[in-house]
């Protein structure tokens, strides 16, 4: 069930549907984005609304769950453009860690170049 949340996460996010996704996440979570950390859902939503200006697509290559379900392991590259229409293409790994309420309690991306790349 949670690896089909993750595989939904990355098509509403190439969408732009930001408020499905900063749903998904507990009021404490926290994000780790490569050195960059988001603590809470306010500062999480402030970063998918006003930071994040890439735009383009999540190709999934491999996505595993632990027998729990409660963690998600997606590993992918992604292809667009930063704010300026210049062309992004990098590698990431993404863990998700699930709370007891079935929100996201704990992501952490590692990109193959660092956040400043994939931020505007």
């Amino acid at each position: 069930m949670t690896a089909h949340i993750i595989r939904e996460y990355y098509a509403r996010i190439d969408r732009c549907d930001t408020d499905w996704v900063v749903d998904l996440f507990d009021d404490d979570a926290v994000y780790e984005r490569a050195e960059t950390v988001y603590t809470g859902r306010p500062a999480i939503a402030r970063f998918f609304r006003e930071e994040r200006q890439i735009r383009g697509v999540h190709h999934i290559e491999a996505l595993v769950a632990n027998d729990d379900g409660d963690l998600v392991v997606a590993i992918g590259r992604f292809d667009g453009a930063g704010a300026a229409g210049d062309v992004r293409n990098i590698g990431f790994a993404d863990m998700w860690q699930f709370g007891d309420g079935g929100r996201i309690h704990l992501r952490r991306t590692f990109l193959a170049r660092g956040s400043d790349y994939v931020r505007q």
